[in-house]
């Protein structure tokens, strides 16, 4: 496998660890629910709307001049209200979970991502480099001169939370 290919998968692994499981798997959970569960997110929408709406009639109405009508829209608040919080509370409960599901995901498809790469290239060297580049590295499982997968996704991971701490810097 290209060096270059390894090094783009230990960014994306290392990008993931640095900026938290919890914040990539929200992002990923937000886009989870707006493409799979947007019926209920739609539902809550258009309850929200409501709510705002008849708020706004509401609040034109006199409560002394036009009572009974202003009654009938508090009333019809109060159920449009019930209706909203219970589809954000299973709007909320929808994410929580799906969040937590693919926080789960992301931590083992790391490891796993990584022990794949380190088992199906152990036993081959990914490049070779001048013995004075690497020193003692170039030594580690493989031949004289060879660079090890273990050792290229180490340069990596260390080149990846280099370039990630200056990004965040700026």
């Amino acid at each position: 496998m290209n060096p270059i290919v390894i090094f783009i998968i230990v960014f994306i692994l290392e990008s993931v660890s640095f900026f938290g499981y919890s914040k990539v798997a929200s992002i990923l959970s937000l886009f989870y629910c707006k493409i799979f569960e947007s019926e209920l997110f739609n539902k809550i929408a258009e309850h929200k709307k409501e709510v705002i709406h008849l708020k706004k009639k509401l609040n034109d109405i006199s409560c002394q001049d036009e009572f009974a009508k202003w009654v009938k829209v508090n009333r019809r608040l109060t159920a449009a209200t019930a209706k909203y919080e219970e589809a954000s509370s299973k709007g909320s409960s929808v994410q929580s979970s799906t969040t937590l599901m693919i926080n789960l995901v992301l931590k083992v498809l790391l490891v796993v991502v990584r022990m794949g790469l380190i088992l199906i290239f152990r036993k081959q060297p990914l490049f070779y480099a001048n013995n004075e580049w690497l020193g003692v590295f170039s030594y580690f499982m493989t031949k004289n001169g060879a660079v090890h997968i273990i050792v290229w996704m180490l340069i990596c991971s260390n080149i990846s939370k280099r370039i990630l701490t200056a990004i965040k810097k700026k």
